[in-house]
């Protein structure tokens, strides 16, 4: 399908935004609006709902459309000078990645770029980059090498994913790594001079300078317009402007045209960053994959979020719970209830304990066939619960981190009273406290 352009009369692809030839923005039918964002604070409601939008519409590296235009490119079409490109490197290019994936097999079947967020091994890529990885290898910092351990965050609409880096073969974070600063999208000029870092085709640390050429919009994602070149492997490494803050996400180039690179804003990142999913890569991959399958026999009608009267199609843990948990580390017990709403696999509601133990409180998490996990965020710390779920019963341990320092283990026992549970418009800064549960 061919679209025309009517300020020039040249042929587009039909899913082309503006131009080849001339730039101007293309006519197209207006498309609904799905919901393309995770939730900001941890796994909350609707997760599920956005990866399954965000499978459907994420395009990779050779992207054959671009986004809508926001802002005029500037004139100002200066390299850098050697002095401000070794300026900003030495102030953000040391937290670049090199990301090797490998499949269940062991073979290697995706390579790309990264940054690190934290000096404890927080770092980002594009989810492309990873998209059917069984397990990946990062390399930074001289050649010192990491295990990704764990994901943290994810924004597939926009194909961003945030994740831990370990020590190979521990669970224990790194020290004192080099790590970027993020910087708003919105401070930025056009015309302004930036840098991007990554490894296309596997050459570590490769360097290219150019402009911001436009800032531009579509469907709730930013895009910086760039002309330093991006390559494969170049995907989901760093844009620093001239002071080293990272400003964007290299991400795909437009394969008509000459010079069209893209780079998705860093603002999308800092969501992502308090997301805390604590996945392991099988198990994000396992829930991608489950959703692909749910898409492919659903109709978009199944995309919807559900209004108030249609409770009734959330998932089986919907409900309220009751039962006993058991402190092993004082060895005390308590009963305890959960109210749980189930957005397909993904989990909110409150935890309630009576004394004499303590911990009431939201709690976000997910399940995975049989197997159950969440947190809960309390007064006295954040406690992590993992279960089998046998019929109506859930059986499992949890664990406590304290504020104060200190982790306490425990075991729990609840069976399903009613599948009454939390409704669309739920809060979870209202569950009640500790104080509220005993009085």
């Amino acid at each position: 399908m061919l679209t025309f352009c009517i300020h020039c009369g040249a042929q587009n692809q039909g899913d082309a935004v503006f131009c080849l030839s001339c730039g101007q923005t293309l006519y197209h039918e207006p498309r609904r609006n799905w919901l393309l964002a995770l939730p900001r604070p941890r796994i909350a409601v609707g997760i599920l709902l956005v990866l399954a939008v965000a499978i459907a519409v994420l395009t990779f590296q050779t992207r054959k459309g671009a986004p809508h235009e926001s802002e005029s490119p500037a004139a100002d079409v200066h390299k850098l000078s050697p002095a401000e490109v070794s300026a900003a490197l030495t102030r953000g290019a040391n937290a670049v990645l090199t990301v090797v994936g490998v499949n269940s097999q062991g073979s290697v079947i995706s390579q790309g770029s990264g940054f690190i967020l934290t000096s404890d091994g927080l770092a980002g890529t594009n989810y492309h980059v990873l998209k059917g990885v069984s397990h990946a290898v990062v390399e930074c910092c001289n050649g010192r090498t990491f295990d990704l351990g764990s994901i943290e965050g994810a924004d597939l609409a926009r194909d961003l994913i945030v994740f831990q880096v370990y020590v190979p073969g521990t669970k224990q974070k790194p020290r004192d790594l080099p790590h970027v600063n993020l910087a708003s999208s919105t401070k930025l000029s056009v015309g302004e001079r930036i840098i991007a870092v990554g490894s296309p085709e596997g050459l570590t640390n490769t360097v290219t300078d150019g402009i911001l050429s436009a800032i531009r919009e579509s469907d709730s994602v930013r895009y910086l317009q760039i002309t330093a070149p991006i390559s494969p492997g170049s995907s989901g490494g760093p844009v620093l402007n001239a002071a080293g803050e990272m400003v964007g996400v290299a991400t795909f180039q437009v394969e008509k045209g000459q010079n069209l690179n893209f780079a998705v804003a860093a603002d999308h990142i800092r969501p992502l960053v308090e997301q805390h999913f604590q996945l392991s890569l099988p198990e994000f991959q396992r829930i991608v994959r489950q959703l692909q399958r749910e898409q492919r026999g659903s109709t978009s009608r199944s995309l919807e979020i559900p209004s108030d009267d249609e409770e009734r199609n959330f998932g089986p843990i919907t409900g309220q719970f009751g039962g006993i948990v058991h402190n092993k580390s004082a060895n005390l017990s308590a009963e305890f209830a959960l109210l749980i709403r189930d957005d397909h696999g993904v989990l909110s509601g409150c935890f309630l304990v009576a004394q004499p133990l303590f911990g009431s409180g939201p709690l976000s998490g997910f399940t995975v066939d049989s197997d159950i996990s969440f947190d809960v965020t309390s007064a006295i710390g954040t406690i992590s619960f993992t279960g089998k779920m046998l019929g109506p019963a859930i059986n499992g341990e949890y664990t406590v981190e304290r504020a104060g320092g200190g982790t306490e283990e425990g075991t729990f026992t609840v069976r399903k009273l009613s599948s009454a549970g939390p409704r669309r418009n739920f809060d979870p800064t209202k569950c009640p406290t500790d104080a509220e549960v005993n009085q």
